[in-house]
């Protein structure tokens, strides 16, 4: 269950969460994610149920739901390391005793017959890093900053076709993580990935465990927080602010008001072009060819 908040313009939203009222955010009470439809739910990619990258659509139908997902994860982990190893990259979290597990049979025999348990944590640095750059894993990618969520659920509106007239803004309370119950939070050193520690970035693992008997849909986020909403709790476990889509570009320009844009994100060329992207589909690269 969670709490929900109607904008309709840029300028509510971004005075509504500015770090600054700190009787409601606290000093990072709460981390925040941006999507750029109100109707995604918080499904880390996954555990998605459809798509190319699904594991429904990869796997065996004959494999039960919880087996199919643990092999499916598996498999994508050892292709990333794999790639890796082919371009010469570094990987957080490498060890002699993580590819001798991945490459042998043991941990598809322990996961598989008790899928509760997955992921292990020895495999969480290299999940976050595969997370991070793109990779489908159990992983939801978060940011300790609420105008770097902002920014990324006005950026995905900007650049990809809107699936419904909103975006919307999450805020989950770290404050309480009793009441997470199978979702765990990840935190990794901001030497992991430039774009991480640039990002603030954080991530929230959904475990199998709740999924027993569910279906993979259960493990969305907000269908396994285990907390009852009360109107009297001033800090909820979870909120969600929307925002009329057609605010994308004024909420992408006030975010960079405040130095958060692709260039300062992604640090180096990608950002850059990244930045320039934005303005280009906010409609304001004639600022640069003014006199």
């Amino acid at each position: 269950m969670f709490r929900e908040q109607a904008f309709e313009n840029a300028y509510q939203l971004v005075e509504h969460l500015s770090p600054l009222n700190r009787f409601q955010w606290g000093k990072s009470r709460y981390i925040y994610r941006g999507q750029p439809c109100s109707g995604f739910p918080l499904a880390p990619s996954a555990l998605r149920t459809a798509g190319p990258m699904a594991a429904g659509s990869v796997m065996s139908e004959k494999l039960e739901y919880g087996e199919r997902q643990v092999l499916f994860e598996l498999q994508l982990l050892r292709a990333f390391i794999r790639a890796c190893d082919a371009a010469g990259i570094p990987i957080p979290g490498d060890s002699e005793q993580l590819r001798n597990e991945l490459r042998g049979l043991k941990w598809e025999l322990a996961f598989t017959r008790d899928e509760r348990n997955w992921p292990p944590k020895v495999v969480h640095p290299v999940l976050a890093t595969a997370q991070h750059h793109g990779v489908p894993t159990c992983l939801l990618d978060w940011t300790r900053r609420s105008y770097v969520a902002c920014y990324f659920a006005a950026s995905a509106v900007m650049h990809t076709p809107a699936q419904s007239g909103s975006l919307a803004i999450w805020a989950l309370n770290r404050e309480k993580l009793d009441d997470w119950g199978a979702v765990k939070l990840l935190e990794m050193p901001g030497a992991t990935s430039a774009n991480l520690a640039a990002q603030d970035g954080v991530f929230t693992v959904s475990t199998l465990e709740a999924t027993m008997g569910g279906g993979l849909e259960s493990t969305t986020v907000e269908n396994l927080l285990a907390y009852d909403d009360t109107d009297e709790d001033p800090n909820p476990l979870l909120w969600k602010f929307t925002l009329p889509s057609s605010q994308a570009p004024e909420l992408l320009s006030l975010c960079a008001d405040f130095g958060v844009k692709g260039s300062t994100l992604f640090p180096g060329y990608e950002g850059v072009a990244r930045e320039i992207r934005d303005k280009a589909f906010a409609g304001e690269l004639a600022e640069f060819f003014s006199t």
